[in-house]
């Protein structure tokens, strides 16, 4: 019996190391088009990318432990990086890698439970990921990112943005000519100041908005049942609408102007501030608006 226990525990104590062996480390180089496109496929880990001015793509750092294959490889002004995997049952460390790109590269990218990082892009990105949070930071041209249940930042970057969340919070700061931002549980954080089109909505989590809102611009902010919360300045230049659908309240500290209510149980703003070039709108079926003065913390 000791003898059958000792060789039990010695082909658990293998199972499990080899279990536990790390991943394949990497760091490959290609020669690339800098006014190409990269095409990242990673289904779990971290993934961080930065532009750079060589004429190539550099990735580095390690692999998942189930990940039977790297394919890097180029196809014309396409490269594409590739982790592929040993089965569908995923087991043992994640993915983490450091990607360098020519900033002038275009970026798609994919992953299941992975989280991306970008920097210093100039060419635009588009990808999505399940459970991973998506970072941009200094991005231009277009940005289109979508996460299921994990996190969006935009952060210093300019163009045109769409983002769309399930239930992962969305948080947008830079220059734009057009944003669409839509979660449903998620909430949202804007500074508005800088962006010439904004469409935002969550169904049940809470939208934050700050800063003025530029010469003919226009804002569009909505909820189902969750509040909206607008911080403005003191010298804000807008004509402004705000709406409740069904019984949600506003309250208005930035002007003097009354909130009108309706017979039908509906609560409704409008006013025009400063020279008014600018239109912001706020509208809820169910939730409460709350425009103020100041920033949000």
């Amino acid at each position: 019996m000791k003898h059958y226990c000792s060789h039990a525990f010695l082909f658990l104590t293998i199972l499990f190391s080899n279990n536990s062996v790390a991943g394949v480390k990497v760091h490959q180089t290609l020669a690339v088009s800098p006014d190409g496109t990269l095409f990242i496929n990673i289904s779990r880990g971290l993934v961080k990318i930065k532009g750079w001015d060589k004429q190539e793509i550099s990735i580095y750092g390690e692999l998942d432990d189930s990940v039977k294959e790297l394919v890097f490889k180029n196809k014309g002004d396409e490269t594409l990086i590739k982790a592929e995997s040993k089965g569908e049952k995923q087991w043992g460390d994640s993915s983490v890698v450091k990607i360098f790109m020519p900033f002038q590269t275009k970026l798609y990218f994919k992953g299941v439970n992975t989280t991306f990082t970008m920097k210093s892009l100039q060419a635009g990105v588009k990808g999505k990921t399940i459970s991973g949070d998506l970072i941009a930071e200094k991005i231009g041209d277009e940005i289109s990112l979508s996460s299921m249940g994990g996190h969006i930042k935009v952060i210093k970057s300019t163009g045109k943005v769409k983002l769309e969340t399930v239930g992962g919070d969305i948080s947008l700061d830079g220059s734009f000519r057009e944003a669409q931002i839509r979660t449903m549980s998620g909430n949202i954080n804007l500074d508005i100041a800088s962006t010439d089109k904004i469409k935002a909505k969550t169904v049940s989590g809470n939208l934050f908005a700050q800063g003025n809102v530029k010469a003919d611009a226009v804002i569009k902010l909505s909820s189902v049942n969750g509040n909206i919360n607008y911080k403005a300045p003191e010298d804000l230049d807008a004509e402004c609408s705000i709406s409740s659908q069904f019984g949600g309240e506003i309250t208005n500290k930035l002007t003097k102007d009354l909130v009108k209510n309706s017979h039908m149980n509906s609560n409704s703003l409008s006013f025009i501030s400063g020279d008014g070039s600018g239109t912001i709108i706020l509208h809820t079926i169910s939730g409460n608006v709350t425009i103020d003065k100041g920033i949000m913390p």
